[in-house]
């Protein structure tokens, strides 16, 4: 009982026309998701968006760096504020002691903000639509992409929306502050402005890259209102809901968390084509794609119009849209059909097993072997995709210092799509020879069954992912039924099948985003899903005349070759310098200084300001050697700077009330708390005061981590509540280009995107 499911006759030439077409698709399919729409020039209609408009805005922003607690960030804030009076929108600046607290960690976080807030009236609102993204950058680069890009395109949106009047609904730009630090903003704007009766709808832009399309990823639950109104008026609605739940599961947060934990509903977007530039100096005008703005802008305009003008309480619909693109189609439907529609595959592929039971062509063992074993191909490509980037490392150690973000992936990508088509055509090899084609043929398509049926329960957003690929089983299915019929019946059915492989094609082009999306160091989620949706296509094999055994080897050489010319294409370089991270540390109470690094593969110019591993021996406080991530430092010279200042206005065995200040003017502050602290409060001169409560610390022993933004000139008071320790407070500006020995990095390095980087850090005991 090994017989085939299928008796496709040998043809070769049309097994290799079907794979042809096959991969045409899925490559049409990727660069339709792939492209933005062009960019629209400066005289385009009034009513419409221009990114060449818009782009007046990112180059007034992004002039250089713009972090909070700076003079460029004021000069970035009073710019905004002027332009959307001018546009006639009611503008304040919401200035707010903003608070955090991380989760899991006995991290805290203050900062002062300065939101912008700007109003447009409705004539009888049913809520508010809010438009947001944020106006600060990191200290290591200018933000022309993150988020001057997001605020650029708010802009030119409200622009267009200001000039045709009143809308029923109260529109408000907010652009926020401290996003970066802290998404400090959006959680004083949502503390201050807590979800009403009516509802507020947030869309917020954000990039995590410079380049590719607007991606709508991330959604408020019970969204399907709102996907109803994007499909129908962004002009180039793009997006998943499967990253909805894959953003879920990441360490990642914008503003949008703040909003959506405050009861707002709304959609985040973000492009992130170019993530090896994130965060970096070359965040810049001249690495910004227009096309990206442009993207972001007409899609942020047309649903906004559409929320204007709106009943919003027509939003609540109290259930999820499943989403996705499908050949430039932005595909929406209930959650509801996602059980149906995985049934519908698995249902189809269980019955064709037990058609080719009946048939003779397996026996119910031999398939459950295949079922089972169809793991080893799974595994095997996902174990080869994680060790690819340690060997990559080892190969080229620059690659440790890049956070997984490379310029040129491709080569690596292909070479991961290769191995695991090797990794399937060996499994498919050896155990057709034991088990039989049919067994070969129908697990994989019982997989994919399986995991659309399971994720239609446990996480429906995801379902689609396997459940549309599993619908080849439907062909399999009527091919099979068709099989005992007169010839051209048969070829009714051959057709079928192979027009039912084109969603495994489209979702197989897919996996090709993920490699930016996640970056190398997540590079098992593109290969195991690789393997999933190409093993549909394997019963074309039997159409070959070749010795399927040797494909796999072929596709392994074919692999290593890749990595090879990837190797030689992504290369460090004036064009694309790799990352150093430098930083100088003093500690006023012993004037022992250091220069500290937190880079693995240390470049010739790091190498020379830092010559130690690790910390031990570098004479800085043990508050600091104990929390840093550094991983050496090299001696420099001690300068003469006024150092932080902690002074206890009272203590007890309950708490303490410190006074913190700065006298060289540091708008950044930390101070680390050894003891069982569970709570602080921060007071500004002006009595403003915020609270939050620490969590205990991830290591059992570990201290408390209080950070403070934008401190003002005279400082601020600091009310600890616990069992506390010893006080050791940190004062950090950023530049250190003034320091003695130091030189600017050579060509082919560039400032690590690391927001500790290129900081001057002096500490002090509490007295």
């Amino acid at each position: 009982m090994r017989g085939p499911a299928l008796h496709l006759p040998p043809r070769p030439w049309a097994a290799l026309a079907v794979l042809t077409a096959l991969a045409l698709i899925g490559i049409a399919n990727w660069a339709i998701d792939e492209t933005p729409p062009a960019p629209a020039a400066a005289d385009a209609p009034a009513d419409e968006f221009s990114a060449d408009r818009a782009w007046s805005t990112v180059e007034a922003m992004a002039v250089e760096p713009h972090p909070m607690g700076t003079a460029e960030h004021d000069r970035v804030r009073d710019l905004l504020a002027a332009d959307l009076e001018a546009l006639g929108f009611d503008v304040e600046i919401q200035t707010e002691l903003a608070r955090d607290a991380v989760d899991g960690d006995a991290l805290v976080r203050f900062g002062v903000v300065d939101n912008i807030v700007a109003t447009l009236p409705g004539t009888d609102p049913t809520g508010t639509v809010l438009l947001t993204s944020h106006y600060d950058s990191v200290p290591s680069g200018p933000g022309a992409a993150d988020a001057a890009s997001g605020v650029a395109a708010i802009v030119e949106s409200a622009r267009a929306l200001s000039l045709e009047g009143p809308h029923r609904n109260d529109v408000v730009v907010l652009i926020t502050d401290g996003e970066e630090m802290g998404l400090f903003g959006a959680e004083a704007y949502a503390r201050t402005h807590p979800a009403g009766g009516t509802p507020t709808v947030v869309f917020n832009l954000e990039a995590r890259g410079v380049s590719g399309p607007s991606l709508m990823f991330e959604t408020s639950v019970d969204n399907a209102g709102l996907i109803d109104v994007f499909a129908a008026n962004a002009p180039s609605p793009h997006g998943d809901s499967s990253a909805i739940e894959a953003y879920r599961q990441l360490p990642n947060d914008t503003d949008f968390t703040r909003f959506h934990e405050a009861g707002y509903i709304g959609l985040n977007s973000a492009f992130i084509g170019g993530a090896s530039w994130y965060h970096t100096p070359h965040d810049d005008t001249d690495h910004l794609d227009p096309a990206s703005l442009q993207h972001h802008g007409e899609n942020l305009l047309g649903t906004a119009r559409a929320l204007a003008g709106m009943d919003l309480a027509d939003l609540e619909t109290g259930h999820d849209e499943t989403f996705f693109g499908f050949l430039g189609l932005f595909v929406h439907y209930s959650d509801a059909w996602n059980l149906p529609i995985a049934l519908i595959g698995l249902l189809a592929a269980a019955a064709a097993i037990v058609l080719a039971r009946v048939r003779r062509a397996l026996s119910l063992p031999r398939f459950g072997i295949a079922f089972l074993t169809f793991l080893l191909p799974v595994a095997v490509s996902g174990a080869a995709a994680v060790a690819l980037w340690p060997a990559l490392q080892a190969l080229r150690p620059g690659y440790a210092d890049q956070y997984g973000l490379l310029f040129n992936r491709t080569c690596y990508y292909l070479a991961i799509l290769v191995f695991a088509v090797a990794a399937l055509t060996a499994w498919y090899a050896a155990v057709r020879r034991r088990l039989g084609e049919a067994a070969t043929t129908l697990a994989p398509l019982a997989w994919l069954g399986v995991l659309g049926t399971a994720t239609a329960v446990l996480i429906p957003g995801l379902s689609f992912v396997f459940a549309i690929p599993a619908l080849a089983a439907v062909g399999i299915l009527a091919a099979m039924l068709l099989q005992p019929h007169p010839r051209r019946a048969r070829f009714v059915g051959y057709g079928l099948f192979a027009l039912l492989l084109i969603p495994a094609a489209v979702q197989l082009s897919w996996t090709s985003n993920l490699l930016e999306a996640f970056g190398m160091e997540l590079a098992a989620v593109p290969a195991v899903l690789i393997v999933l949706f190409a093993a549909p296509a394997l019963p074309l094999l039997a159409m070959c005349r070749i010795r399927i055994r040797f494909v796999p080897a072929a596709a392994a050489v074919t692999a290593l070759a890749l990595v090879g010319v990837g190797l030689a294409v992504d290369r460090f370089g004036p064009e694309h310098p790799r990352q150093a991270y430098l930083s100088y540390v003093l500690d006023a109470d012993t004037g022992a200084a250091a220069w500290v690094s937190t880079d693995i593969d240390r470049s010739e110019w790091t190498a020379g300001y830092v010559t130690e591993d690790g910390l031990d021996g570098s004479g800085l406080p043990a508050a600091y050697t104990d929390t840093a991530a550094a991983t050496g430092y090299g001696p420099a010279e001690p300068i003469d700077l006024a150092p932080p200042t902690v002074v206890y206005e009272s203590r007890t065995a309950d708490g303490a009330v410190l006074r913190v200040a700065s006298p060289r003017g540091a708008d950044t502050m930390w101070l680390t708390v050894s003891g069982s602290a569970d709570r602080a409060e921060v007071t500004l001169p002006d009595g403003t005061a915020a609270e939050v409560p620490i969590a205990a610390p991830a290591e059992p022993g570990g201290p408390a981590v209080v950070w403070c933004y934008n401190v003002p000139a005279e400082g601020f008071t600091l009310t600890l509540h616990g069992d506390l320790g010893d006080v050791t407070v940190f004062d950090q500006t950023h530049g250190i280009e003034g320091i003695d020995g130091y030189t600017d990095r050579p060509e082919g390095l560039m400032r690590s995107r690391d927001r500790l980087s290129d900081t001057v850090t002096i500490a002090a005991a509490a007295d």
